[in-house]
C-alpha cells in the first residue's frame, strides 16, 4: 500500500470514527498509534495546554518498541506551554518540520533530560479550535520523510482538535442535563411537600369547624393541596424516566 493512499485512509477512518466514538482516548490512541507507524517514527503524541498552570501535558502517546521512554512516563511529564517547538507552533499557529532539532533555538531539552531520550528531528502541527489552539500533535524522529508531511499532520490535527471539541460540548450537555434532572427532582419533592401541607392545613382548620367529616374532600385547600402534590409526583415521575447521563 503506497503512504499517500496510507494517510488517507487513515484520515478516512478517524472522521468514520468522530461521528459515534464514545472515549475519547479510544480515537486519539488510534490516530496517533497508526501515525507513528505510517512515519515509522520513534513516538508520536499529543500535547495539551493545560491554560490553568500555563504547562503542556502529555496525555495520549503511541511509542515504538525502540523508544527508551513509554506513553505511562510521559503522561508525568509537564513543560512551560512557552518554551519548545510545541510553544513556538501553539503561539505562532503554524506547522513545523524541523530535520535537526538539536541546532534550534526553538528545541527545550527538557523533556529529553526527563526521559533520557534524544529527539533529533520533528513534525508539529497546531491543534486548531474555535476557541484557540489548545496543544499540538507531534511527531518525534520519523524514518519516513516525504513532501506533503505537514499538510498530512495539519489535517490529523484538525479531526482531533473536532474530536475534542465534541467530547467537551459532550461534558457540557451532560453536566447541564445532570443539573437539570437536579433540579426538576428538587421541584417536584418541593411541590409535593407543599402539596401535603396546604392538605394538611386545611383539614386542621376544618377540624377547628367541627364540620362534618365528609365535607373535607370539598375544602378548597384540600382540593388545592391535592393539586399541588399529584404536580410534584408527575414531574417526579417524568425525571424518573428519564435516562441518566453516561
Amino acid at each position: 500500500m503506497s503512504s499517500l493512499r496510507a494517510r488517507l485512509e487513515l484520515l478516512c477512518e478517524v472522521n468514520r470514527r468522530l461521528a459515534t466514538f464514545t472515549r475519547l482516548d479510544d480515537l486519539l490512541g488510534y490516530a496517533t498509534g497508526r501515525t507513528r507507524e505510517l512515519f515509522e517514527a520513534e513516538g508520536c503524541a499529543l500535547l495539551l495546554l493545560d491554560d490553568a498552570r500555563r504547562e503542556f501535558r502529555f496525555p495520549v502517546a503511541s511509542q515504538s518498541a525502540a523508544s527508551h521512554v513509554s506513553a505511562a512516563q510521559l503522561r508525568e511529564v509537564r513543560f512551560p506551554a512557552e518554551q519548545g517547538i510545541a510553544g513556538w507552533v501553539v503561539a505562532k499557529d503554524q506547522a513545523l518540520a524541523i530535520a535537526d532539532v538539536q541546532h534550534d533555538a526553538r528545541f527545550y531539552p527538557g523533556v529529553d533530560a526527563l526521559t533520557g531520550t534524544t529527539t533529533r528531528s520533528i513534525y508539529c502541527a497546531p491543534l486548531r479550535t474555535s476557541s484557540g489552539n489548545i496543544g499540538v500533535i507531534e511527531v518525534v524522529n520519523p524514518r519516513v520523510q516525504e513532501d506533503g508531511d505537514l499538510p498530512f499532520l495539519e489535517a490529523l490535527a484538525s479531526d482531533v482538535a473536532v474530536a475534542h471539541e465534541k467530547a467537551a460540548l459532550s461534558a457540557a450537555l451532560r453536566d447541564e442535563a445532570t443539573g437539570l434532572r437536579r433540579l426538576a427532582w428538587l421541584g417536584g419533592v418541593t411541590l409535593v411537600a407543599l402539596g401535603v401541607g396546604l392538605a394538611a392545613a386545611a383539614w386542621v382548620a376544618h377540624a377547628a369547624r367541627a364540620l362534618p367529616a365528609e365535607e373535607l374532600v370539598t375544602e378548597p385547600g384540600v382540593l388545592l393541596g391535592g393539586i399541588v402534590a399529584l404536580a410534584g409526583i408527575a414531574l417526579w415521575l417524568a425525571v424518573r424516566r428519564v435516562p441518566s447521563a453516561a
